[in-house]
């Protein structure tokens, strides 16, 4: 397998990818299967370049009854994260058949690992891994992820630039330099005010590395295409098939009909990035010349007049006549003589 790193900071196509998270779990086995398949086809005929799930165990998330979360417990889900975790836990099986459904869809798998093991389990079927932004710090499996020498995506929720720092440079004493970072509020749904995109450009400025963002704002626009603008090259948001399925990630997800909006508008916000450089664009030419003012004869002229802004010339738009020198050229020409006859309306283009 071989996943261009380049990808990840290609300005003229920002990756993007569709985050199915835990909404392809729904009942039984083929259920479920069925369910994530859907999902990465809906993935794939939106036109994202990945579609992401996660790989975990929940003995190797959270310590021995760790409770509940006020956040679930908001959102309806009265269990502890142990049980939920069991519930959510996708078998190993299932991954290759995802793969396959991927390959078919034309669509990059991804998956993201919170153990040593999961990634293990993963490792023979993507091409690019993910970094959760609570396990930013998990020292065994960042420095395992390093090691398989495949691009690293890092989420950078709730932590600070010391710990991306360690992350990033764990990374890289692993031989490991093709990394990416991605702006991240962990609040589920995140609040707008609470976004912090003008920080894109921070990051990628301080580590030199693709920079994007990881989006939990219900806003299936507003922040990705405003992270563009300030540099981003990746996103990622979660989709769903029906935001009133139970569990912990359909409700601030996006409908398959707004996943298409956002990368369609993904799309244009490319275009519309241009190259960077203040030139006269081809669309502009036509106008340009019609419009832009330059120094016209405002009666007619003969060879040796001299030329007097007011008298015989002024600064207006040609339209279709002959177009005269620029305006910015004005104290250039003016008392200057005229080279040849210029007939009213037509532009001044040389003197003498």
């Amino acid at each position: 397998m071989n996943f261009n790193y380049e990808r990840l900071s290609n300005k003229e196509h920002t990756f993007v990818i569709a985050e199915a998270g835990s909404n392809w779990k729904c009942g039984t086995f083929e259920e479920d299967l069925a369910q994530a398949k859907k999902l990465i086809k809906i993935a794939s005929k939106a036109k994202a370049d990945a579609v992401k799930f996660q790989t975990f165990k929940s003995n190797s998330l959270y310590a021995y009854d760790a409770g509940k979360s006020d956040y679930l417990s908001k959102n309806g889900i009265d269990q502890t994260v142990n049980d939920m975790f069991d519930y959510l836990t996708m078998p190993n099986e299932m991954i290759p058949e995802l793969a396959k459904t991927c390959k078919q869809e034309n669509i990059l798998f991804m998956s993201t690992p919170f153990s040593v093991d999961d990634a293990i389990a993963i490792e023979p079927y993507v091409d690019v891994h993910k970094i959760a932004s609570y396990e930013i710090n998990h020292v065994r499996l960042v420095e395992h992820l390093a090691r398989t020498e495949k691009p690293i995506i890092v989420s950078t929720g709730a932590s600070t630039f010391t710990e991306i720092d360690f992350a990033v440079n764990l990374i890289k004493q692993n031989n490991n330099s093709k990394i990416a970072l991605l702006q991240c509020t962990s609040k589920y749904p995140s609040p707008i005010e609470s976004l912090n995109l003008s920080v894109i450009p921070t990051i990628k400025s301080r580590y030199g590395v693709p920079v994007g963002l990881s989006d939990h704002s219900t806003e299936p626009l507003l922040a990705p295409v405003l992270a563009i603008g300030y540099g981003a090259t990746i996103i990622e948001k979660h989709f769903t098939i029906d935001k009133n399925l139970p569990g912990p990630d359909h409700k601030f997800a996006l409908m398959p009909s707004e996943l298409e909006l956002m990368i369609q508008s993904i799309r244009n916000a490319d275009k519309a990035k241009g190259s960077g450089n203040k030139e006269i664009l081809e669309d502009e030419k036509e106008l340009r010349q019609f419009a832009t003012r330059s120094l016209q004869a405002i009666k007619n002229i003969s060879k040796g007049d001299v030329l007097k802004e007011g008298v015989n010339f002024a600064i207006l738009r040609p339209g279709k006549q002959s177009r005269g020198l620029d305006a910015r050229l004005l104290s250039e020409v003016e008392g200057k003589k005229a080279k040849r006859s210029i007939s009213i309306g037509q532009g001044i283009i040389d003197y003498e």
